[in-house]
């Protein structure tokens, strides 16, 4: 008998929670009902120490504020059980986690850690709402997922798109417009290409900030007048605030404006946009056998065909990425907009905010297990070029409009629209044009493809600008 009442990897709704859960654990330290807990229990315990010290002009002995700070040190998943039994009594989450609070303050018995503290209560969220805890304690954990699992995860993939453009840089290869033969770049080229926008990109989003509120239950620091009239609530919280690593949004409803987190999931929406195009790209590469995906011999690529080896990661990071760029957007639609003070809508949006996060974070992993599984087919590429010499028509037409060929142009529709070219029908058609005999083999010599030096330089110069990324 199944108990569907206790989740388990093969009983999970999601394959986040599922099948996929294990490579998705960093994320529980930041988004889990109990990381979210703690954060916001810190939180407390940080603000209670400050507004009691802003009040009284005493700060806690050192002995007095590691008890305190206890609190937050020894939390387990059985302290948050006690949360969760008294958040059923009063059905209000952050009020359950103050009254605990409250009731370890007060405790006596020398197994409560910060017993003895009772005089601090009256100090616990005093002048504030539950949303200016949540907005201090959702930013931080925003901050913190993005310096230790998220930004690592983004630099892994740009750390092996540098040794991949690095080492391809002069592999020489047909490029295609519109999916047909047209010119000629480096494989190491085109891997700059989405490394170079990478960059852009991540530079911005590692120094995005976050805003957090302060303020009361409806901003205007209503609260802090039965405080102290002729307390600074404003200086006082924004200095809190600060303290946090956060930026201080004065300004506010109920709830802080979502414009900084939502700055922040269109950099990250831009982000997978990129590594979006980079996944379709290299499974091209892989169709026109510019890449090969190398085999694992104890795997299968298929249940009834014996041969195949497939681009499954590029695959799969394809459809997550499309998923958590689907769900930002509803995010970046919805969480701007709220009713007057404050309606409850944004809370659900907010509780969900890790699946697009964990839909990303999975991606980049099977990203960075693809680019390890993958090589380069040099055979196939130098075949592909051998048997495309139209690509170098461009090069062929410049070369004769320079040297007074004046319908060097039309010459070369007339001669190569829609045709395919070998090496040969190349050769013909340079020594066919107009030209001095030692500029017809200066031509040839340049359409073998050695003397230009530009896709090396492109290449060098973004990996010096990934490589301060790393």
């Amino acid at each position: 008998m199944i108990d569907w009442e206790t989740t388990e990897q093969l009983t999970a709704l999601t394959h986040l929670d599922g099948r996929n859960s294990h490579k998705l654990t960093a994320l529980r330290r930041y988004f889990s009902e109990f990381a979210w807990m703690k954060m916001r229990l810190s939180v407390i315990v940080s603000y209670t120490k400050s507004i009691a010290s802003e009040l009284t002009g005493k700060s806690l002995s050192r002995a007095d504020d590691r008890k305190f700070s206890s609190l937050v040190d020894t939390f387990s998943l059985t302290e948050a059980r006690k949360v969760v039994q008294l958040e059923k009594s009063v059905n209000h989450d952050l009020k359950a986690l103050e009254l605990y609070c409250a009731s370890r303050l007060k405790g006596s018995h020398p197994a409560s850690p910060a017993g003895g503290l009772s005089r601090l209560t009256p100090f616990i969220n005093l002048g504030l709402g539950s949303e200016d805890i949540n907005s201090m304690a959702f930013a931080m954990l925003l901050k913190k997922s993005r310096e230790e699992v998220l930004l690592p995860a983004i630099r892994e993939i740009v750390d092996l798109l540098v040794k991949f453009a690095s080492k391809e840089k002069e592999t020489i290869m047909v490029a295609r417009t519109h999916g047909q033969p047209a010119n000629v770049t480096t494989f190491g080229k085109e891997i700059a290409v989405p490394l170079s926008r990478l960059c852009d990109e991540v530079e911005l989003f590692q120094s995005m900030t976050f805003q957090a509120k302060c303020s009361g239950e409806v901003g205007s620091y209503q609260a802090f007048l039965g405080v102290d009239p002729s307390l600074d609530a404003i200086g006082f919280t924004d200095r809190f605030i600060h303290s946090l690593g956060l930026v201080s949004s004065a300004v506010s409803t109920q709830i802080a404006p979502y414009d900084s987190l939502v700055r922040y999931l269109q950099s990250l929406y831009r982000i997978n946009s990129i590594l979006l195009d980079l996944t379709k790209n290299m499974w091209l590469y892989v169709l026109l056998g510019y890449l090969k995906v190398k085999k694992v011999d104890a795997e299968v690529g298929s249940s009834g065909m014996p041969h195949k080896v497939n681009p499954i990661y590029f695959e799969g990071a394809e459809g997550g990425l499309e998923m958590a760029n689907g769900i930002i957007e509803i995010f970046c639609r919805k969480l701007p907009v709220n009713r007057l003070q404050r309606d409850f809508s944004d809370s659900t949006m907010r509780r969900n905010v890790v699946t697009p996060l964990a839909l990303g974070f999975l991606s980049y992993q099977s990203i960075a297990t693809a680019l390890e599984r993958i090589e380069v087919n040099t055979d196939t590429i130098a075949e592909d070029l051998n048997s495309h010499a139209e690509v170098w028509t461009e090069t062929v037409k410049t070369y004769g409009t320079i040297r007074g060929i004046g319908d060097m142009y039309e010459r070369l529709k007339r001669a190569t629209r829609g045709r395919v070219l070998s090496q040969r029908d190349l050769q013909n058609l340079i020594t066919g044009l107009p030209l001095k005999e030692t500029e017809k083999q200066e031509l040839m010599s340049i359409c073998r493809g050695q003397e230009n030096p530009f896709p090396a330089r492109i290449v060098s110069e973004v990996l010096k600008r990934a490589k301060k990324i790393l």
